[in-house]
């Protein structure tokens, strides 16, 4: 199991362009200060259009989700998930694209969450 103190340096390993903002805070002791940044950086990515480093980071919160204890979990669901599944999307084309990036392990996550905004 992930636990809280190795997310940080797991994000590192797939995300390198985030090791200078994760090691602007203790992240390492911070697990919520570290999903937040993580949120934003992949907000960042979907509102851009690039879908594919979108992709990443939706790929690494899914093993995240997959592989981590309680509070890993915990900061996927209330931390990571509504504030990307509340992204606006210009077209139905961005939608699919956004939807076809979900992991499976955060998919049901993502509708559920949608459903609560509408």
């Amino acid at each position: 199991m992930i636990n809280q103190f190795e997310v940080p340096a797991m994000i590192e390993d797939a995300l390198p362009e985030l090791s200078k903002p994760l090691r602007q805070f203790p992240a390492v002791f911070h697990i919520y200060e570290t999903m937040s940044c993580f949120t934003v950086y992949t907000c960042r990515q979907v509102t851009r259009g690039d879908f594919a480093l979108a992709g990443r980071c939706l790929q690494l919160a899914g093993r995240l989700y997959e592989r981590g204890n309680e509070k890993v979990k915990y900061a996927i669901e209330q931390y990571f998930m509504p504030v990307v599944s509340a992204l606006p999307v210009k077209d139905a084309a961005q939608r699919i694209k956004l939807y076809s990036i979900i992991p499976s392990h955060l998919y049901r996550m993502f509708i559920h969450q949608q459903l609560k905004l509408s």
